[in-house]
């Protein structure tokens, strides 16, 4: 009986992050914008709220429920903003290599998440979607 609620617990006291279905939701939001589609992006964010809900993150379920009921581009781009903060928290709080990569737009003010193998692709900007750089590997 021990043993297994130290295997509970030690599901539960894994990083939300290390679940690789949840970067893959947050990706498919990112790329709805990078798409400038409003549909792809609310599409996805419910499906990642419904994943972070599930995970018992609320702040993540909170922040990409926001994306999720954006009225247009421009309010889904904002609230991206605080879904990619809470996101960065977990990638942060999360150990190993094959964690995203952390970028950051210097015209928006704003970071995101995304694959360090591919090159920098701007949420935020839709003009200028090679703008950014790095902040962390």
């Amino acid at each position: 009986m021990r043993l297994k609620f130290l295997a509970v617990l030690a599901l539960a006291a894994t990083p939300l992050f290390a679940n690789p279905a949840l970067f893959s939701r947050y990706e498919a939001v990112r790329q709805g914008l990078l798409k400038n589609s409003l549909k792809d992006v609310h599409t996805n964010a419910k499906k990642l709220a419904d994943e972070a809900t599930q995970g018992k993150n609320e702040e993540i379920a909170k922040a990409a429920d926001a994306v999720a009921k954006s009225a247009d581009l421009k309010v889904a781009r904002e609230a991206f903003g605080t879904l990619s903060d809470e996101m960065i928290k977990i990638r942060n709080a999360a150990e190993g290599n094959d964690r995203p990569g952390i970028a950051y737009c210097p015209m928006a003010k704003k970071s995101w998440l995304q694959s360090k193998d591919v090159a920098i692709a701007n949420p935020y900007e839709p003009a200028m979607k090679e703008c950014g750089m790095w902040k962390a590997r």
